[in-house]
């Protein structure tokens, strides 16, 4: 029997002078959540309730090309199978040149111009995401011979990163873990000879924050504070995806004054910071 998820917790989050409601990734995935993604949306105050409604400003509007119903699937797989092809409007053409522009430019002033001092968290669920941004955040173009670390689960594809592997702090417990990755990133610093700042990458922070006490991670991250004092930057990436305890990930997200996330691709900065 398939249990349906209608209800769950919510939390409104300030991000500079907008306010955001965060929605549990199962409800939003639940087969009965009456919104897709970019809809409009009306929302009203009724007595202590918020109401959310679907606001009917434009009429009837076309069904995202990429989430058709069901029903249509055999449509759409007969379409394809004779070579059919969608015909974009011109405002599906000009949204698509415009997302790809602000891609482009996040990237190249968000990303691989990152200042140096930034203590920044990378929120991800999209492994391709991650793999772009860490490609941007280490470009040899810009980075030159600062030095540069990284925490991963495999290899890193590169001899100029000081890769320090998954498995070689897996097995300890979450303090020694914790307290080995300081002292690695320490260590890589200490290596840097030119004035560009070290640049330092951890892949996925939330192995840490799932078994065991998450205290040496916490202490970490808050010991490096919202700026970092060296001369470095440091993007901190967590699988928000296999993040069970949200109040952990929030109390993490407190010891960042730069955070990147995905869903939409968005880069964000600490007000007053």
């Amino acid at each position: 029997m398939v249990q349906l998820v209608t209800q769950a917790e919510a939390k409104i989050h300030r991000v500079g002078p907008r306010h955001t409601i965060y929605l549990a990734k199962d409800l939003v995935e639940d087969s009965t959540f009456p919104f897709s993604a970019n809809e409009d949306l009306t929302v009203r105050i009724e007595g202590d309730a918020l109401i959310i409604d679907k606001t009917g400003k434009s009429g009837y509007r076309l069904p995202d090309m990429e989430a058709l119903p069901s029903r249509n699937q055999h449509v759409m797989d007969t379409l394809n199978n004779l070579n059919f092809s969608p015909i974009a409007s011109k405002a599906e053409k000009i949204r698509q040149m415009l997302s790809e522009i602000h891609e482009a430019e996040m990237l190249e002033s968000r990303i691989r111009h990152m200042p140096k001092s930034e203590h920044a968290i990378l929120l991800w669920e999209e492994k391709a995401f991650l793999d772009l941004v860490l490609s941007e955040f280490f470009d040899p173009g810009i980075n030159g011979k600062a030095a540069k670390g990284l925490l991963s689960a495999k290899p890193a594809n590169t001899e100029s990163i000081s890769n320090l592997l998954l498995e070689e702090v897996s097995g300890l417990d979450r303090q020694t873990a914790a307290r080995k990755i300081r002292d690695w990133m320490l260590q890589v610093h200490s290596t840097n000879k030119s004035s560009l700042p070290t640049r330092i990458a951890v892949e996925d922070y939330s192995w840490l924050l799932q078994d065991g006490s998450p205290k040496g991670l916490l202490e970490v991250e808050q010991n490096i504070g919202l700026r970092v004092s060296e001369n470095m930057t440091i993007l901190c990436g967590y699988d928000v995806s296999n993040v069970i305890d949200l109040k952990l990930l929030d109390k993490v997200m407190g010891f960042h004054g730069y955070a990147i996330v995905d869903h939409p691709f968005r880069v964000y900065r600490r007000a007053g910071d």
